[in-house]
């Protein structure tokens, strides 16, 4: 599966998420939508990622809704701890972006829609939290070019365990629950992550 079409998916799926912004009777906003892609394989989610990654998040930014925006966006910033290759995995990164930057001990940026406060589809990654991520290049312009978005919203994040850099081959990552309608294993390891 191209970059190409992991990009088109992903901007149907903002695009849908931006029509679908309101409030609730107690006044809290919220997100609802659907997604053009559900998931139920490790192959499935990983043909439309271009990194997989054990990250913990080291910082975040809001960019609150503009003129030009009708949501604001998380910018959660990660450490890469490890990167994993499982079978599937989409080998071309789009013009801009160096594979050196997805190497363990660096740093990227996540690009999600919605803040913590917003009742979301897909969870809002959490500051000194540590998760493993299906991740897909943004395709934006200028500094945004360097950042990822999660694959499949709520499908592309796995919890990891707080020693997941000292973990061996019993390492495991959990998944949700999430009501998303993906059909993805509910625990991933290793094995399950390997070429």
């Amino acid at each position: 599966m191209s970059i190409r079409r992991s990009a088109i998916s992903a901007a149907i799926i903002a695009a849908a998420a931006v029509g679908l912004v309101g409030c609730t009777t107690t006044g809290s906003v919220h997100m609802d939508g659907s997604r053009s892609e559900l998931y139920d394989s490790v192959q499935g989610i990983s043909a439309d990622s271009s990194l997989v990654a054990a990250v913990e998040v080291t910082g975040q930014e809001v960019l609150a809704a503009s003129s030009d925006r009708d949501i604001p966006y998380t910018l959660s910033t990660v450490s890469l701890i490890s990167t994993f290759a499982p079978t599937g995995l989409a080998r071309e990164l789009p013009e801009g972006v160096t594979a050196t930057a997805a190497k363990p001990g660096n740093q990227i940026v996540v690009r999600q829609m919605g803040t913590a406060e917003m009742e979301t589809p897909a969870p809002i990654l959490k500051t000194g939290e540590k998760y493993l991520l299906f991740l897909t290049p943004s395709m934006l312009e200028g500094e945004a070019a360097s950042q990822y978005y999660v694959t499949g919203g709520s499908a592309g994040v796995f919890e990891a365990p707080d020693d997941v850099a000292s973990r061996g081959s019993d390492l495991a990552f959990t998944h949700g629950p999430y009501d998303e309608g993906d059909t993805l294993p509910e625990t991933l390891t290793i094995k399950d992550l390997a070429p």
